[in-house]
């Protein structure tokens, strides 16, 4: 008689191994549901964030429309003219005589020689004073050497605008005091106050037996436009002439250079150029977020998504509005041309016509009330503001994503008792089959002996 046998079970479990393959089965569908939404999700997160960072592009060129006029100028000078100028939006067509009869300078001071740097120079206080303010600096036995008076002044709370530094030359060192600031205003005075006397060589009053030697005297910038002359302190000139900022370099008393201001036709070209290219991206990914390509069978990561849509839908609604009563009252008539992708190309040789011929037509069409900055920048507010469509979307998305998340941690601890539960039985089904395997051997025993 042959023996039983329960070959194959009892302690050959692979109990583990069994349990993660059942766990495995149980969590696999919920798994894949909350990575598919977490997916898609992120992958619309990112994708929102492509099209909000080229809408903002384009709000900024927009912005930039309405802040300053559309017409640039450009201002040109004359050949080995003393002074250099440049034109903003603010500026009128016109040529001008500009004559640089002086140039501002910046005072400078040298004292008379010491020995060396580290002499030292005397007790006392140095009062030094430039227009309307002044410092003191005291000088004490064993901190009054010259380059200690440098550093002093340098370092001085009150010192706005006074340099200071010792130059060692063949014939002893110096003491160099210069102004940081142009024009007569900024003049320095050096006064000394008690000690024994030993700061004389310091003092600059402007005076004979002055201490100080002036190797440049302050002065301020004249000028002359058409006939008229203007005093400044410093050598930039920006509210002479209307929108144009002028730079002293050089002095050429009594002779004029010509500055011929113009419209920069190129200038205002690049700015709408640039305005074009903003919104032809912003609708580019607009599109292909939005769109499913049959030829590829690939949907956009917003495909169909009513948010995206609507901002297309605004925004070419905003360019193609017209305005009416302006000599120019559509964007075609400008050279905006409409492709049939929906993005638009510019006619420049029609633009440039309309700027010549009919300045202010074109810029009440685009930056004027009710024109297409304006049009575009309500269109886009409703969409990037703060409480806006897009701020809305954002925040629907992010919470999908925090439910997926929380979906995530319900399972993984869902999950855990399952685990727990299946290695409860299974351990119980190895304890008792286990049991069950001493049994036998116990049964087979006693057989053997029978037989």
């Amino acid at each position: 008689m042959s023996d039983l046998s329960f070959g194959g079970v009892g302690s050959g479990l692979d109990i583990a191994g069994i349990v993660n393959q059942l766990v495995s089965a149980e969590r696999s569908g919920t798994d894949a549901r909350i990575n598919r939404t977490l997916s898609q999700s992120n992958a619309q997160i990112s994708a929102l964030g492509n099209f909000r960072a080229a809408a903002d592009a384009l709000q900024r060129q927009v912005t930039d429309l309405t802040k300053t006029g559309l017409t640039q100028f450009a201002a040109t000078v004359q050949k080995d003219s003393p002074f250099s100028a440049t034109a903003s939006d603010k500026a009128q067509a016109g040529t001008y005589a500009v004559t640089v009869q002086q140039k501002a300078l910046s005072q400078s001071l040298r004292s008379g020689a010491f020995a060396a740097a580290d002499t030292p120079v005397g007790t006392g206080t140095l009062r030094i004073g430039m227009g309307e303010g002044s410092f003191d600096i005291e000088l004490t036995d064993g901190d009054n050497a010259l380059s200690a008076v440098a550093n002093a002044i340098n370092r001085a709370p009150g010192n706005t605008g006074v340099n200071a530094r010792v130059v060692v030359a063949d014939g002893g060192a110096h003491l160099i005091l210069s102004s940081r600031n142009a024009g007569s205003d900024n003049a320095m005075t050096i006064e000394v106050i008690g000690g024994a006397g030993g700061l004389d060589a310091l003092q600059y009053l402007g005076v004979p037996g002055d201490g100080f030697t002036q190797t440049q005297a302050a002065q301020d910038a004249v000028i002359e436009v058409d006939g008229l002359t203007i005093t400044r302190s410093s050598n930039s000139f920006d509210d002479v002439i209307p929108g144009v900022s002028l730079r002293i370099n050089e002095q050429n008393p009594g002779e004029a250079f010509n500055i011929t201001v113009s419209p920069d036709l190129d200038k205002t070209v690049s700015r709408l150029t640039s305005l074009v290219s903003a919104y032809n991206a912003t609708m580019g990914i607009a599109r292909n977020l939005t769109r499913y390509d049959p030829a590829t069978r690939q949907a956009g990561a917003l495909q169909g998504d009513a948010t995206l849509r609507g901002a297309s839908s605004a925004l070419r609604n905003a360019l193609n509005g017209s305005m009416e009563g302006n000599a120019l009252q559509t964007r075609a008539s400008i050279g905006f041309n409409s492709a049939t992708d929906g993005t638009i190309t510019l006619d420049e040789t029609k633009l440039r016509s309309m700027l010549t011929d009919q300045p202010e037509a074109v810029e009440r069409l685009l930056s004027g009330d009710g024109g297409l900055a304006s049009r575009m920048t309500e269109a886009l507010n409703g969409y990037l503001g703060d409480e806006g469509r897009l701020a809305a979307k954002r925040s629907s998305l992010d919470a999908r994503v925090k439910m997926a998340n929380a979906d995530q941690v319900n399972l993984d601890r869902r999950m855990d008792q399952v685990r727990a539960g299946l290695e409860r039985q299974f351990n119980a089904l190895d304890t008792l089959v286990g049991q069950m395997t001493s049994t036998s051997s116990f049964l087979n025993a006693q057989l053997s002996r029978l037989l």
